[in-house]
């Protein structure tokens, strides 16, 4: 089985770093990465740690919404094969469960290291012009930046499992992108504002182990940027889950879970369809 497993990941590896608008991507990572650095002024005018860290928040806003969206559309169409050729693939003596985490694995390389290369130039110019002193934290967003893409390909994984038509698929994975990008904000400052007193600031704090993308964006700011990036907000997040290392958990627990889950779902889902 992992013979299996590790030869359909490497051809889905192959397959998708061979695609056009991956290494577009790319180099949009780090074109942008550059243009933030010097942006920031963090090239030229500030220490280490500042210019990182304000490089760093100058890439989360691009981040979260680019990633989620090439993961999406990478794991919809690499899981949604054309019509006719799942009967074809899944006769072979490899289960299902094999060819859909083969297929995620083998995607999660491919972007993984489009968003390394790109978003590393950032950090070379940075590293350039002010020094390395920031770099464990600027490393810490990248790495980020890879869990959040791996995090929306589980999610693509589900979605692509739940039918048979790689069109449907690619409708449902841009409204989860839409959903989870802009709409889920929205959606939890109204609730939370409907609730009155304390209830409402719970609700809104919880609300962030419900978005991968929400969750990211706290932990990318709160480590990788400077210490009181998040101000009131942030002491009153790690109040309340219980302190830093709690909250610390709390996260990596979550951000374990929205891997692991949804790509579950889209084995259990693979598993159970009628080809």
């Amino acid at each position: 089985m992992t013979a299996h497993l590790l030869t359909i990941a490497r051809l889905e590896f192959v397959a998708a770093a061979r695609l056009k608008w991956i290494r577009l991507l790319t180099a949009a990572f780090a074109l942008l990465a550059a243009a933030a650095a010097y942006s920031a002024a963090a090239a030229t005018e500030l220490s280490g740690a500042d210019g990182f860290a304000r490089t760093t928040m100058a890439l989360v806003p691009v981040v979260m919404i680019l990633v989620p969206l090439a993961a999406l559309v990478l794991g919809v169409s690499g899981q949604a094969a054309e019509p006719g050729s799942e009967p074809f693939l899944f006769g072979q003596p490899v289960s299902r469960a094999t060819v859909v985490i083969g297929r995620w694995i083998g995607e999660s390389v491919a972007l993984a290291g489009a968003i390394v290369v790109g978003l590393g130039v950032g950090g070379g110019v940075v590293a350039l012009g002010s020094g390395v002193d920031g770099l464990p934290r600027f490393a810490v967003f990248v790495l980020a930046a890879v869990v959040l893409a791996v995090i929306f390909l589980s999610i693509a994984a589900a979605i692509a499992s739940a039918t048979d038509k790689r069109v449907a698929a690619l409708g449902a994975g841009t409204f989860a992108w839409f959903f989870f990008v802009l709409l889920y904000d929205g959606a939890a400052l109204s609730l939370a504002g409907w609730i009155s007193g304390s209830l409402g600031g719970r609700v809104l704090f919880g609300s962030v182990f419900g978005n991968p993308a929400d969750l990211i964006r706290v932990v990318t700011l709160s480590i990788a940027g400077t210490p009181n990036v998040l101000g009131a907000a942030g002491d009153a997040w790690i109040r309340f889950l219980g302190g830093t290392t709690t909250a610390t958990v709390a996260a990596m627990s979550a951000l374990t879970a929205w891997m692991l889950a949804p790509l579950a779902v889209g084995v259990r889902l693979m598993s159970r369809r009628d080809l």
